[in-house]
């Protein structure tokens, strides 16, 4: 008799459902099952069917007994089921079949594979209810773990090794239809969101009622798309209420790993071990073991790196070749510095395997030369200098002999040994061009980098950031050529710090997290902590506070020296001063040791703060000796020191008025002083004028404190029909000129939070004052800036920018219109509808339309334009710019976002009239020293009125809308009373139409 053929493995469902397999073939099944959508249907077909044939049996033999639901308490019960059940694990519904069901015997084995949840619809009694069938792999597809109960249970991870698409589940259609028809949305979203279809899911728990659950299940679909801000964000907010919720915890550890933020993800898994949930807590500590290994590796391995590096240079120790191949930036310094102190010609050739070493890293030949040729010197006159290197390097050199030291060494060819001499003996900036010219001498590019790097924190330490930035621009391209990792990093790290002095935050994380990659690579610790400092200031300058956290805590678990650690926890405690929790900023700072000097600006700002917020005794006291003590310190630059005043200033005004308006003066003088090249001390400038704002309004000074608006923007001295609006902490000040002059005002020092509403900041007898005006002008300082619905719809108003007003070059009248943008198909935009532009076509009018209408095509047609209306998608993506963006059509390069940045440097010598017809165009980065938006920027440019709005608008209605207020002003209506008029128009036939949230910026 011939043997049977082999059954084909899709036909082996129903011998694997009854158990007819044997062991090896049923492990075989069971890894087929987990990609077969077809296997998966066919078995989830014959679990329903078991699972109401054991239902029905049980009705039959015995009245029905109470079941524990499997869908969650009400939000209210979760935490004490929590605590009572730590195991959050379901019993599949098969588990009590009896005897009679088919295959009752193979329920041990079907539960490893499957995992089955009765659903029930809401409302159902105990014994009521549609019960559906959830079928779920013996290992779940994804690392998130999921809130909604029906998947909630604990599986092994596991995935395949291909990486060619996302991991997914084949959960079939008809048991979502079935959830859909249960009305559990967030059950839905989970089936979808286990079918890698993350934007449904998303659809979903939008639309589910609000709970930590659902919450922490957004952050999932968050983190499935790379959004790691948003679901950070998320999960806070859900552990912050509930600081043991199992997935929000594991969720956060999942979101810090992908930062890169190891030692806080590991921290948290630990958070979700010690829940002791089963399943969850092993693999916790799993990878919470796992994580600190790598951290502790790294770390190992520096460390390692520094301790050979050391006894290479002093006592000519080999370094080992593993170790040089693994932290190459670190050993090709020690090489250089074991060449400046080697004693003699053997010494120096036994450097040669490490040189070839490096060499084979960079692709470079340069360390073999160099030792060859050192080595070939004549040592009875190089190592005397090369002693007493060494003891330069072992601290033991006179310093009173360095001067002769250096001139012996410049005026000999061992000029080489002043790389070293000079870095470590604190002489640079001070003789940094004799460093540059050695340098250049050796032609080696690791070391004229690194003298490009000096002169540009020498720059940078005067006050001249754009010198820096420029120099190090320059020197970026080649650094990434010579492929020198870690001079690439210190370079980013510089640019990162100065563009995030600037407040070019955009550009300073890029810039970070470039250096950051870098020192990854080349596992340079130290280096990945003060970029970590960087990413988490950036972040706080924007208000991110939930990435913010995460940075500078990782920064605090990795450095352990005084100084960062007191850098970090002065930025905790600014933001908890943002947050207006006084209590926890003082807390914060109490945990911040005491370093060379007492604080830095930040914390001596958030104590300055603190002196008005929470007063103590002896606190104005201790922070006038603290930045006496930090200013004789010589390390800061001029900007710090116009930032130092201006702290002093803002604690003592309170206490001392006259002292403190006059250091406030001060400040703002030496400001103007320094100019706008200075970013430090233009924000003390900025910060100044806002504290003798208040200090004005707190003492009910109308005309002072309205006077002071228009100084600090050069609109010259108040007139008539002007409002000035400032909310900063707990203060807000609303103060206004009406019609006939009269001043009327409000100020309100008990705010208890951050937050406010615009429409609500102009108290009624204010707005009063103002109805009968044209037309009024506000001076709105940062927080406010740029928001709609300051003033009544049926006040003609406009914000004030500050720009200069420049008459127009350009005399004859030049529309351009932007419209029927191509954008980027990788955006997945809708395209708007195309525009029928009104009045006859004019030989001068510019259309830029479709795939011409790309950014750099936009930039050069505004120069001459007189009329500017752009139709096209306006984003926000702080990952291109800090302000909203346009949508422009894709140049060749890829690059589709016309940012306020690049329009600022642009020069409208046409003083146009601008309509961003766009969504979220008006739309405010969050600074506090200065205005900026796509309008702010135009303005700048030249505009002489930007229209625009903070929020999303109707395709089909912006064009007719903004056509008719470009019409009026045509006509010879101000660009503020040709939106008021039109707006009215509108709003009487719709009342809550968008128009009320345009903007006019003049």
């Amino acid at each position: 008799m011939s043997a049977p053929e082999p059954m084909d493995i899709h036909d082996q469902v129903h011998a694997f459902a009854d158990g007819e397999l044997s062991p090896e073939e049923a492990d075989t099944f069971r890894v087929h099952l987990a990609t077969c959508e077809q296997c998966q249907a066919d078995l989830d077909d014959i679990l329903q069917l078991q699972a109401l044939g054991g239902r029905l049996s049980e009705l039959e033999s015995k009245p029905a007994q109470p079941t524990q639901p499997a869908h969650r308490a009400h939000e209210g019960e979760l935490h004490t089921r929590r605590e009572a059940a730590p195991s959050r694990a379901f019993r599949p519904a098969w588990s009590q079949r009896r005897a009679r069901v088919a295959g009752l015997a193979l329920v041990g084995s079907l539960a490893a594979v499957l995992a089955v949840v009765v659903l029930r619809s809401p409302g159902a009694g105990v014994d009521e209810g549609e019960h559906i069938a959830l079928a779920l792999a013996p290992t779940r597809s994804m690392e998130a773990r999921l809130s909604w109960s029906g998947a909630s249970a604990h599986r092994p991870y596991g995935v395949l090794r291909s990486g060619e698409e996302r991991p997914k589940e084949l959960v079939p259609l008809q048991q979502l239809a079935k959830l859909e028809e249960a009305g559990d949305l967030h059950g839905l979203a989970t089936g979808h969101l286990l079918r890698g279809e993350g934007e449904q899911a998303a659809e979903y728990l939008q639309r589910a009622p609000a709970s930590p659950d659902v919450d922490s299940d957004k952050a999932v679909v968050a983190l499935t798309k790379g959004e790691l801000e948003e679901a950070l964000i998320l999960l806070d907010g859900v552990l912050e209420k509930h600081p043991q919720h199992p997935e929000a915890l594991w969720n956060r550890a999942l979101v810090l790993r992908e930062l890169g933020l190891d030692a806080l993800a590991a921290d948290a898994f630990d958070a979700v071990a010690s829940l002791r949930e089963p399943g969850w807590a092993e693999e916790a500590k799993e990878r919470a073991s796992a994580l600190r290994r790598r951290l502790d590796g790294q770390r190992g391995t520096w460390d390692e790196a520094q301790k050979a590096g050391r006894a290479l240079a002093l006592e000519g120790t080999p370094f080992p070749e593993p170790l040089a191949r693994a932290v190459p930036g670190t050993a090709r310094n020690w090489f250089n510095i074991a060449v400046w102190s080697a004693p003699s010609a053997e010494r120096v050739k036994a450097l040669l395997p490490l040189a070839r070493v490096l060499d084979a890293h960079y692709g470079v030949d340069t360390m073999e030369r160099y030792a060859t040729r050192v080595a070939g010197m004549d040592f009875r006159r190089r190592a005397p200098l090369a002693e007493r290197f060494h003891q330069v390097l072992q601290g033991t050199f006179d310093a009173s002999k360095l001067d002769a030291y250096v001139k012996e060494l410049s005026a000999s060819e061992h000029s080489d040994i002043l790389l070293g001499v000079l870095p470590l003996t604190g002489q640079l900036p001070a003789r940094l061009p004799e460093y540059t010219k050695v340098a250049k001498a050796l032609n080696d590019p690791w070391l004229t980098l690194n003298a490009e790097r000096e002169a540009a924190r020498a720059e940078f330490a005067r006050g001249d950031l754009a010198g820096a930035e420029a120099r190090l621009l320059r020197a970026l391209p080649e650094c990434r050529a010579a492929k020198a990792d870690y001079r690439c990093s210190q370079m980013e790290y510089v640019l990162g710090h100065i563009y995030a002095e600037e407040h070019r935050l955009v550009e300073a994380r890029e810039h970070a997290v470039a250096g950051l990659q870098w020192a990854r690579q080349a596992q340079e610790w130290t280096q990945q902590s003060d970029l970590l400092m960087v990413l988490g200031n950036v972040a706080r300058y924007r208000n991110a506070f939930a990435l913010a956290r995460a940075y500078l805590g990782e920064q605090a678990a990795r450095d352990g020296q005084c100084a960062a650690r007191r850098q970090v926890q002065e930025g905790l405690a600014a933001m908890q001063v943002f947050a207006m929790h006084s209590k926890e900023a003082r807390a914060e700072l109490a945990k911040a040791p005491t370093c060379d000097v007492p604080f830095f600006l930040n914390g001596a700002l958030v104590q300055a703060d603190l002196v008005r917020l929470d007063p103590r005794p002896g606190d104005v006291e201790a922070l006038r000796d603290g930045l006496r003590k930090l200013e004789s310190s010589n390390t800061l630059r001029p900007g710090e020191r116009v930032m130092a005043t201006h702290i002093e200033g803002l604690a003592v005004i309170e206490r001392e008025p006259e002292a403190g308006r006059a250091l406030l003066r001060q400040a703002i003088a030496e400001g103007n002083r320094l100019g706008s090249e200075d970013p430090v001390a233009t924000k003390a400038r900025a910060y100044s004028y806002s504290s003798l704002i208040l200090d004005a309004g707190r003492a009910g000074d109308w005309a002072g404190a309205l006077a002071l608006f228009a100084e600090e923007s050069g609109a010259g001295a108040p007139e008539r029909c002007e409002l000035g609006v400032e909310v900063h902490d707990e203060r807000a000040l609303v103060v206004a000129k009406g019609p006939d002059g009269a001043l009327v005002g409000h100020y309100d020092a008990r705010r208890g939070s951050p937050a406010f509403d615009v429409t609500k900041l102009v108290p009624a007898p204010v707005v009063a004052a103002l109805k009968p005006c044209e037309h009024v002008r506000v001076f709105a300082r940062y927080a406010v800036h740029g928001q709609a619905g300051l003033l009544p719809p049926e006040l003609a108003w406009s914000y004030h920018t500050g720009a200069k007003r420049v008459a127009p070059a350009v005399t004859a009248a030049r529309p351009l219109v932007v419209h029927d943008v191509e954008a980027p198909a990788s955006l997945n935009l809708p395209r708007l509808r195309s525009w029928e532009l009104a009045g006859a076509a004019s030989p001068r009018r510019v259309e830029l339309t479709g795939a011409a209408a790309t950014p750099s095509r936009l930039l050069a047609e505004l120069v001459d334009a007189t009329e500017v209306e752009i139709h096209a998608h306006g984003l926000v993506n702080l990952g291109v710019s800090d302000a909203s963006l346009l949508v422009m059509a894709p140049e060749a390069d890829g690059r589709y976002a016309l940012t306020a940045g690049e329009v600022r440097r642009q020069k409208l010598k046409g003083a146009p009239v601008v309509v961003l017809g766009a969504c979220q165009a008006a739309r405010t980065a969050p600074y506090l020293h200065a205005p900026w938006s796509l309008p702010v920027a135009f303005a700048e440019a030249g505009a002489r009125a930007v229209l625009a709005s903070p929020i999303n608008i109707p395709d089909a209605e912006a064009g007719p809308f903004f056509e008719q207020v470009m019409q009026r002003i045509r006509a010879g209506a101000s660009a503020a009373i040709a939106l008021r008029d039109e707006r009215m128009r509108v709003l009487a036939e719709h009342p809550d139409s968008w128009v009320k949230t345009v903007v006019v910026f003049e």
